[in-house]
């Protein structure tokens, strides 16, 4: 009987040749016709490990998987099994995973109702059709919660369990799809009438090529690895980051509650010595909770290890599941090359920080500083972010001395 490392080998071995062939050009017909010879069925692990091969071993971007992606699940999906013992609170209302499926139900309707009324203006445009068609794409842009708490909330828990190469991938068709959403959009307040349906029939393509895959392999794909306080995190997110269109009937708990004892290290004293002074961890936390900035801190290996609870109005996501992820897994790969090589000059101090602003859609101007953090040595211990709402900042004028103002 052949040893069982072998045969996984050897289905590794097939499964990435059959990939790469799909890579090089060869007839997407001819290797479905290899790919049913050869395999039964394959399970999500056996495709998130192809996928880690292909980029570690082949030296496949994820950008490259990702331009392949569709065809990728069209050869595999009616081959991937499905996960046995699949939970019964997959089904409970206020499960992520039930959530999900139901916020994918509504996004379905909704490319319908805007693809029935697309079709109607486009035959004969008028005001009330216009205003009926900028409702429904309000509603749909909702999808952007859908994709932002998969990214927030999953792929972190994906990552812990060394399954790096599937979030990568699906982060980078998540944008894209942001981006076909937005550029109908334009070319639908533009009047450009012969852009329309072609933009939007392949962002609908792509969205209904999204649930599959979340479906049909995501779900599959994180059944077995997360645990009731994984689900339960993700849970706990999700009031946090918002809902896609519908919002749960009810707040899941799970059979057995799990148990959440994460006990906190004993602090043995009440002060923290500090430069000058101390504080204790309550003073400590307080004050930079209360700060008028957003601060993350990353240590030298590249990992998230704080962020203080800024107490204004945020100015981007602050997520629990942040702390002890790889700082660019929190980043969509279409910018991991300009983080890399910010985290590159200030790890070998070309620069000792970077500044830059921005203006947000609402008009608030954003200011940004990335600074390296080094010791006394010159040893480099990590990054400091900081945000800043300057947008009242650089509209004063004159002087306040008014300590009662």
């Amino acid at each position: 009987m052949q040893d069982r490392s072998v045969q996984t080998s050897e289905r590794q071995e097939k499964l990435k040749d059959l990939i790469l062939r799909l890579h090089a050009g060869e007839d997407e017909e001819v290797i479905k016709e290899a790919f049913a010879k050869d395999f039964q069925t394959v399970s999500p692990l056996e495709i998130s490990v192809m996928e880690r091969k292909l980029m570690k071993d082949e030296g496949l971007s994820a950008e490259e998987i990702m331009r392949l992606c569709n065809v990728h699940v069209s050869v595999m999906v009616d081959y991937v099994e499905d996960p046995d013992n699949i939970p019964d609170d997959f089904e409970k209302p206020g499960h992520p995973v039930h959530v999900l499926k139901e916020e994918n139900l509504a996004l379905e309707a909704a490319l319908m109702r805007v693809r029935n009324l697309l079709e109607v203006y486009l035959e004969e445009p008028d005001a009330e059709l216009e205003k009926g068609l900028n409702h429904q794409l309000d509603i749909l842009w909702d999808f952007d919660k859908h994709y932002t708490r998969k990214e927030n909330s999953f792929f972190p828990i994906m990552e812990k369990y060394g399954n790096t190469a599937p979030p990568q991938v699906m982060w980078g068709v998540d944008d894209e799809i942001r981006d076909l959403f937005k550029a109908f959009r334009a070319a639908f307040q533009a009047g450009k009438m012969e852009e329309m349906m072609p933009i939007f029939s392949e962002f609908e393509y792509e969205m209904q090529e999204m649930i599959v895959k979340e479906e049909n392999i995501l779900i599959p794909m994180v059944t077995d690895a997360f645990t009731d306080e994984d689900w339960i995190k993700i849970a706990d997110e999700m009031d946090q980051i918002g809902y896609c269109i519908v919002k749960p009937m009810a707040k899941w708990e799970p059979k057995a509650k799990a148990k959440e004892e994460e006990k906190e290290s004993e602090i043995k004293t009440d002060r923290i010595p500090l430069g000058a002074g101390s504080l204790s961890h309550k003073e400590l936390d307080l004050i930079l909770n209360s700060l008028s900035l957003e601060i993350t801190f990353v240590d030298k290996d590249d990992i998230v290890q704080y962020y203080n609870n800024h107490l204004g109005e945020r100015i981007s996501l602050r997520n629990p599941l942040a702390i002890g992820r790889e700082l660019m897994y929190c980043h969509p790969p279409r910018v991991y090359d300009t983080v890399k090589q910010l985290v590159d000059d200030l790890r070998a101090g070309k620069k000792d920080q970077q500044v830059s602003w921005f203006r947000q859609k609402d008009g608030r101007l954003i200011h940004t500083t990335h600074k390296a953090i080094r010791d006394e040595a010159g040893e480099f211990l990590g990054i400091l972010e900081y945000k800043q709402d300057i947008t009242e900042i650089v509209e004063i004028e004159g002087e306040n001395r008014d300590v009662n103002a």
